[in-house]
């Protein structure tokens, strides 16, 4: 039931933007090609969320849908929202559907990505071709890998349960309770790890419409995706891996999305002493605190410079970030920041966040020798 109610609020989050989009004429990939009368565009929306619904139950009746409803659109768009949305059906196809209709969306993707990098470049020319490949791995082979990484969650989980049915009943309950927080923790993971830099592609996506010929947005836009598929393949290395030894997340995974941030015409100042030094396990966390940070800066206040600074406090790491609020203040109820404040408490910290005096702080501590 919770993973339903997760796929819903996913399809209205899509419908929402799509309106967005819509608002802020943004709604066709193609620039000045926005064919479509209000009534058109309002029934696309309804009919991709009538379809995103549709995939929670029925994935390979909603991917087939999601490709008709593309083809017909084709004509007189691309519409981004469409391609939107189709990142969430990809999503739950992969990772609810069966073996057979992974394969096709796999092949779908590639198909999407070469043709129309292929298409791009027979009427627009390299320039053109590299960005819809870019845009291409963003919206198919993203969502793909991500529905991959849960699967193959899934798959480990039911070992583990088939493993146990011999077992005590006590010891049948422990592992149970500690899959389900694997699974939450690789969920928390995934968040962090992937969505911040499918943020970043997504609004980038936009400077890059807005200003076409701008090389370094086209460039980050690459090392985005690039970070992203790089993410995900380490998570997946993690599940198949015997224990926790292959995590790398260090204060250097950070670099892709200070450019993104950098990219959309914001600016991140990281302060930290040189001689701070921290466990791995405690980096790990600060890495993952500060990429969310980062990624809702761009995204509520793209432009508005981000300021975070790393010092030691007694016997704990204190991280400060702030920066001006911008047009979307953060209600502080989103996933992102539940996950902030799971993180610092899993180390025996505290982390807040909030508007204060015209800007939005997030303050966490971290004792340096947390269990």
């Amino acid at each position: 039931m919770e993973a339903f109610d997760s796929a819903t609020s996913a399809a209205v989050g899509v419908f929402l933007v799509g309106l967005l989009l819509w608002g802020v004429g943004g709604w066709s990939i193609v620039v000045d090609r926005d064919l479509y009368p209000p009534a058109a565009k309002l029934a696309l929306l309804f009919a991709a969320l009538a379809i995103q619904l549709t995939a929670q139950r029925r994935p390979a009746l909603a991917f087939g849908l999601m490709i008709v409803l593309l083809a017909g659109d084709f004509v007189y768009g691309p519409s981004l929202p469409l391609w939107i949305a189709l990142t969430d059906v990809i999503f739950l196809a992969v990772s609810t559907g069966s073996a057979r209709l992974s394969v096709v969306v796999g092949w779908f993707a590639f198909l999407v990505t070469v043709g129309g990098a292929l298409l791009a470049l027979a009427l627009l020319g390299v320039r053109a071709a590299l960005y819809a490949g870019l845009i291409g791995v963003a919206l198919t082979w993203s969502p793909l890998g991500y529905g991959r990484a849960v699967r193959a969650s899934r798959r480990m989980v039911d070992a583990e349960r088939d493993a146990g049915r011999a077992e005590l009943a006590a010891r049948d309950a422990e592992r149970s309770a500690a899959i389900g927080e694997e699974r939450r923790r690789l969920a928390r993971d995934l968040h962090d790890a992937v969505a911040g830099h499918v943020s970043a592609v997504a609004i980038l996506a936009e400077v890059a419409q807005r200003d076409p010929g701008n090389i370094g947005v086209l460039q980050t836009i690459r090392s985005s995706s690039l970070a992203a598929m790089e993410e995900m393949r380490t998570t997946i290395e993690l599940l198949t891996g015997p224990d926790d030894s292959a995590v790398t997340t260090r204060l250097a995974s950070l670099d892709g999305l200070i450019e993104a941030a950098e990219a959309a015409g914001g600016s991140v100042t990281l302060r930290r002493p040189d001689d701070l030094s921290m466990p791995l396990a405690i980096e790990a966390v600060v890495t993952r605190i500060l990429g969310e940070t980062i990624t809702n800066a761009t995204k509520h206040a793209p432009g508005a410079p981000l300021d975070i600074e790393l010092r030691r406090e007694g016997a704990g790491l204190v991280v400060e970030a702030s920066n001006p609020l911008g047009s979307e203040v953060a209600t502080g109820h989103g996933n992102g920041l539940r996950n902030m404040m799971f993180r610092a408490e899993s180390m025996d910290g505290t982390a807040t966040a909030g508007a204060r005096d015209g800007r939005w702080h997030v303050r966490v501590r971290i004792p340096l020798e947390a269990r």
